[in-house]
Formats: C-alpha cells, sequence, structure tokens
C-alpha cells in the first residue's frame, strides 16, 4: 500500500471521462505544496479548506476503477491532513457505486484525538504496548502427538494462537449523565453533515464563477450573493443540492432534543463546557476573554446582519412559498463565513491558533456554537409560511392512534483507542495488530431507547397517496420538533391500518466500530426512517417520572424532491409519555 501511494496518479485514462477539468487545478496545487500535510495544524476555518476537501474528495470519488481507487487513496493517506482525507473518504466511499458496500469504522475510533478530551487520549498514550500484546516467558512446549500431527498435517501451525482477552485496558470516561452534546458519534454524525454542506456549496459557487446569462440578452457578473441566490431560485434544475435542507433538519433535530432533554434533567445545556482537547500537533486551545453577556452581543449582533441579508434576498419576492427556500439557502450559502467571523470575533488570538469553533468534529461540545444553532433555526424559521397549503385531494384523516411503551435509557459503549497507539506501532516492521490480546477502549455512557410501535388508523374517502409524518414537540409549542417517522403510502377507500415498529439500537447501528468490522459482524444498515440524528437518539431523554410530549401526525401530499413542503391533508396531535430507566 505504501508503494501503490508513492506517486501521484495524473494519468487522464485512471479518471472517468471529462473529470481532468475539475481535478486539474487541484493536481497542481498538490505539486505547489498547498494541500494540507500530515503532522501540521488543520482548522475547519480556514479559507481555503472547502476548495481542499472538494478536491481530495473528487480525487478520490472520479477515480475511474477500483485500482485507480486504492492507489489514489493510499497517496492521500500518505500525503494528505489525516482530518483531511478521512472526511473526504468517507464521502466518496459512499458515493462510488464499488465502494457503497465497504463499511468504513467510525471516525471517532480513527481520529479520537478530535473527539475524546485531553484526559482520556493522555491515558491513553501512556499504556505501553506490552499492556496489550504481553509477551510470553517462555515458547509453550509441544506434546510429542502435536509435532506428530504437524508433521501430518503442515498446513496447521504449530503455535497455538491465543485468543484476544475479554478483559480489556478501560480508560473511565463515564459522566452522571450521557449528555447529547458529549455524544461522540452525534458529533461524528455532524461532522459529515457539515462536510457533505461544504462541497455541495463548494461545487455550486466553482459552477457559478463563469457568467451568467441573467436578462435573456447580455451577460452580467452578479453583485453579490444575493443576486446569485436570486438566479439559482428561478432555474431550480441547478440547485446544488438537497443539502442545506438536510443540515437545516438536522439544526431543529438538534435543538429540539436538546430542549427536551433540559427539561427531562432540570439542567440548562448552554452552561455545560467541556474539559479541552488534544489538536493536531499538540497545539493547546486558548479560551475566549469576552465575558457571557459580550458574547451573546457579537451573536445577536452576526445574526441581524444575516437577517438583513435574507431581507434583501426576498425583497421582490412574488411567491411567498419561495421565502423559506431563499432564507434556509442563504444561510446554509454563508454559514462557514458565519463560524469564521464569530471565531475571529470572540477569540482575540491569531488564525493560527486553534478554537471550538474550528473543529467540526467536536463542536457541538461548544456552548457557543450550540447557541448559534439554536438562533440559526429560529432565524430561519421565522421565515417558513404561516398558513399551509390547502389541499385540493380528497381529504384523509387519522381515526385512532395507539403508542406503545415509550423509555429511554444509558447504555455502556467503548471505543476502541489503538489508533492513538500509531507512534508505538510506527517503531516497528512488524504488523503489531496481529500481537494484540487485548483491547484498548475509552469506555463511556450513551443514550439509548426501548423498542416500541405505533399503530395508525387512516381513512380516506377514495382511493389516494399520502406522506404520513410523525414528530415529538414539547407541549404548547410545535416548533421545533424531532422526526420520529415518515413513510409514503397508498390509502384505499375506508379504513387502512399501519403498524410502524422501532427496534432498540443496538452498539453497532449507524457508525461500525473497528471491533464489529474486524469481526466481520456489523450490521449492513441502521433501518431508522427518520431524517435528522442517528438511530439511538430517535427518542430523546426522558424522565423517571414520565416527560410528557406532544406526538403530531401530519398527513400531507408527497412532494417532489426540491417542493419545499406539500400541502396539507391533516394534522393532529396526541400526548405521549417517555420514562427513563
Amino acid at each position: 500500500m505504501t508503494a501503490m501511494g508513492s506517486r501521484l496518479n495524473e494519468e487522464p485514462s485512471d479518471y472517468q471521462e471529462g473529470a481532468m477539468r475539475s481535478l486539474r487545478e487541484f493536481l497542481d496545487s498538490v505539486h505547489e505544496n498547498k494541500v494540507p500535510r500530515p503532522f501540521g495544524n488543520f482548522s475547519q476555518l480556514d479559507k481555503a479548506m472547502p476548495e481542499q476537501l472538494l478536491g481530495v474528495y473528487r480525487f478520490l470519488v472520479l477515480a475511474r476503477d477500483w485500482y485507480s481507487f486504492q492507489r489514489n487513496a493510499c497517496y492521500a493517506r500518505i500525503h494528505f491532513h489525516p482530518i483531511l482525507f478521512v472526511n473526504a473518504l468517507q464521502l466518496a466511499v459512499e458515493e462510488r457505486e464499488d465502494t457503497k458496500d465497504l463499511r468504513l469504522p467510525a471516525m471517532y475510533e480513527v481520529l479520537p484525538q478530535l473527539f475524546f478530551e485531553e484526559e482520556v487520549i493522555l491515558a491513553a498514550q501512556e499504556v505501553s504496548w506490552q499492556q496489550l500484546a504481553p509477551t510470553r516467558a517462555a515458547s509453550p512446549k509441544s506434546s510429542w502427538l502435536e509435532v506428530l500431527r504437524g508433521y501430518l498435517s503442515p498446513s496447521r501451525p504449530l503455535d497455538k494462537e491465543e485468543p484476544l482477552n475479554a478483559d480489556a485496558v478501560v480508560i473511565d470516561d463515564e459522566r452522571k449523565v450521557a449528555h447529547l452534546s458529549f455524544d461522540v458519534q452525534l458529533s461524528s454524525y455532524w461532522n459529515n453533515l457539515i462536510n457533505r454542506l461544504i462541497i455541495s456549496i463548494e461545487a455550486w459557487k466553482e459552477s457559478e464563477r463563469d457568467m451568467r446569462i441573467v436578462d435573456g440578452d447580455r451577460q452580467m457578473a452578479f453583485r453579490g450573493p444575493t443576486d446569485e441566490l436570486k438566479f439559482q431560485h428561478q432555474s431550480q434544475n441547478r440547485l446544488y443540492s438537497r443539502f442545506p435542507q438536510l443540515f437545516f433538519d438536522g439544526i431543529e433535530q438538534f435543538v429540539a432534543a436538546l430542549m427536551m432533554e433540559d427539561v427531562a434533567t432540570g439542567q440548562i445545556s448552554m452552561e455545560l463546557i467541556n474539559p479541552p482537547l488534544i489538536t493536531t500537533g499538540g497545539v493547546p486551545f486558548t479560551g475566549t476573554s469576552m465575558d457571557t453577556e459580550a458574547v451573546r452581543g457579537v451573536l445577536s449582533q452576526t445574526i441581524e446582519h444575516l437577517q438583513a441579508q435574507i431581507n434583501d434576498a426576498v425583497s421582490n419576492v412574488t411567491q411567498p412559498s419561495d421565502i423559506p427556500f431563499i432564507a434556509l439557502h442563504l444561510v446554509a450559502s454563508q454559514y462557514l463565513n458565519i463560524c469564521r467571523d464569530l471565531s475571529l470575533a470572540i477569540n482575540d488570538h491569531g488564525p493560527g491558533r486553534p478554537s471550538m469553533l474550528g473543529l467540526a468534529t467536536a463542536n457541538l461540545r461548544d456552548p457557543i456554537y450550540r447557541s448559534l444553532l439554536f438562533r440559526l433555526n429560529r432565524l430561519v424559521s421565522s421565515y417558513e409560511v404561516g398558513a399551509p397549503l390547502v389541499s385540493q385531494l380528497p381529504k384523509a384523516s387519522l381515526e385512532s392512534i395507539f403508542v406503545s411503551h415509550l423509555r429511554t435509557f444509558e447504555q455502556i459503549v467503548d471505543t476502541d483507542l489503538i489508533n492513538v497507539m500509531d507512534q508505538q506501532l510506527l517503531q516497528t516492521h512488524r504488523n503489531n495488530l496481529r500481537l494484540l490480546r487485548r483491547r484498548l477502549v475509552a469506555r463511556q455512557r450513551r443514550l439509548n431507547h426501548g423498542s416500541f410501535h405505533i399503530t395508525l388508523e387512516l381513512s380516506a374517502p377514495a382511493e389516494i397517496s399520502v406522506q404520513t409524518d410523525l414528530y415529538l414537540a414539547l407541549r404548547n409549542q410545535s416548533r421545533p420538533r424531532m422526526h420520529l417517522d415518515g413513510f409514503v403510502s397508498t390509502l384505499r377507500k375506508g379504513i387502512n391500518v399501519f403498524q410502524r415498529h422501532f427496534s432498540s439500537c443496538t452498539l453497532g447501528c449507524g457508525d461500525a466500530t473497528m471491533s464489529q468490522l474486524y469481526a466481520t459482524n456489523s450490521p449492513a444498515t441502521d433501518g431508522t426512517r427518520s431524517h435528522g440524528l442517528p438511530p439511538h437518539l430517535l427518542v430523546p431523554r426522558g424522565a423517571e417520572e414520565g416527560l410528557k410530549l406532544q406526538l403530531i401526525i401530519e398527513l400531507t401530499e408527497p412532494g417532489l424532491e426540491n417542493e419545499w413542503s406539500g400541502a396539507i391533508l391533516h394534522k393532529e396531535t396526541t400526548d405521549v409519555l417517555i420514562f427513563h430507566h
């Protein structure tokens, strides 16, 4: 693999047809050493990062065949910064036809230093290799019968392989409460979501850098992001992707879950500050010198400036239904600029110093970033059209609903930290992983939910196609809300019964751990039908005495992929209780 990655692949025949047009600039930047190298500092807020991420992603996803992809992946693994490489690799593996069945290890096990606090990483680095791969004092003697069997069956090795010891070396990282913002699987999911948003927006901006015919008879350059967005909205067939909508679906899910967690625990999540992380290069984080009120002032100014941009963009819009779309896509296109400006205003040190806002993989821990997500959610929601569209189709209705017992609980989760031992592995030419007899893990707790089911009875006056969505929200509040389930069905005339089953999330659902991958027992899919958080966070934290929430059931016309929303056929709410053990 080292040999495969020794040379940069620049042969046009090794890439898809026409790919070199979009790859040439990136390949030139590799020769000029502009792509971040291993062992350097890496910031998610660097102005060149989106272009670099898109370049490495294309370098991998546009490779013509499996062999070319392997060569490029090996080259990127050796020559590019590990965060940049892993971020791009995750996206490319999901997109390529020849890699869709591959499962990557969870990013928090590949690069644990991005997800675990300083004390955990330092404790892992202090573990000696001998603790994980103990050497024998003397080789065990083989009996004359074993020697004879070895002579008769040469394929059978004489050395007896010791099984992996069930007793792992455990670094305790348990907290009294498994708070949502400290969930490493959620942080890994959030990192992937942001990276998809970044490359989709960067690809869109790249395609729009050329002159566009705006008024039909002459060419003119856009005056700014508002002009670009208006033109892009008028030609929806060239929308850069659906990821801005998915990003804000994720924001609303996170905000809703956090608000419900606050009610269930009686704690204010904004006051939770996690211990510092270790950054690549060993440069420690420097906290802000601002007080809380000053930080709130900066956040308010950021949102006010963004709101002014949206108001300018929608000032001449004639269709009210277009306003939410424009607001959402403008905020998405400005997301990195928002975080960059916010970081410069709050962190009074130079741009070379790392900050929590600069790490998309872990910034859900940062109360300032969480506060920004709350404000972005309120801003985008304020532009939603008030009155829902009224459907002209026959009215479907909900006759009855039954929800089984809902409960959440905390489960022990072990995260493999073997990658922290990398430096010790590099000191030998032998593959020390084969000698491992014990695992090195960080032990945490995470939220999960028990299995449950929901039975719906829907009636229709005639045959009709219906989109059914189920949401959870705090009582007396319609937004923000958590999406629980969604499905499209064709209702027959009369009563139609649907039973939806939701299994408890096993330890392997979502991201596959290294242990599961090496044991080849990782589940193929997580089976979730909601859009938002990882499957183990489908249900918000309950309370011992029961957390009372409202379940919202919406029946709408099935919409097209790029539609903002479908017309409402029927809407109803019912109270539910979520218990916690």
